[in-house]
């Protein structure tokens, strides 16, 4: 340990510090308390920072799906002009196949063929044969026709009368 002798007015002394136990005093540092003012600044900085935020999200956002929404729009038309041509085309060739159709089968057409192929002539008016049918209905019964039985001529009977009854 090192003495340290004091000199002075001349007499010789030790010095006594050395060997007193020192209490260190505690000397605390001041606390930086935010002023009121200064903390509500900050709350609402950060209130602005978050909802500039979420604007600027919300934003992104609304412009990406109005982006997919434009791209989706402009592959539906796309396919839409393909469907409209291949439409048109095929409209296209139902009118042509419409005409070669009504060419082939004209009056004229099968009249020409009957005649010419299938020798077929046109009829003449003294072929032409007229029903009258003022008459009534008549039925007429071969030899091949089922024969009736009593039963079924009874039916028969009864039928008939009712229908007479029915017309009056």
């Amino acid at each position: 340990m090192e003495q340290k002798v004091l000199h002075g007015m001349g007499s010789v002394a030790y010095d006594l510090d050395h060997f007193a136990v020192k209490t260190k005093l505690k000397v605390k540092k001041p606390t930086l308390v935010p002023l009121p003012a200064q903390t509500a600044r900050r709350k609402f900085q950060w209130a602005a920072a978050l909802k500039i935020t979420a604007a600027l999200a919300v934003v992104i956002a609304i412009v990406a799906v109005m982006l997919y929404n434009r791209a989706m729009l402009t592959e539906l038309t796309v396919k839409i002009n393909s469907a409209n041509k291949e439409l048109a085309e095929m409209q296209s060739e139902n009118t042509r196949l419409q005409a070669e159709l009504e060419s082939k089968i004209s009056l004229r057409n099968v009249e020409d063929y009957a005649t010419q192929t299938l020798g077929l002539a046109k009829m003449d008016k003294y072929q032409i044969e007229y029903i009258d049918l003022n008459e009534g209905d008549k039925i007429e019964l071969t030899p091949q026709s089922p024969k009736l039985t009593l039963i079924d001529r009874i039916k028969l009977a009864i039928n008939n009368a009712k229908e007479y009854m029915d017309k009056e």
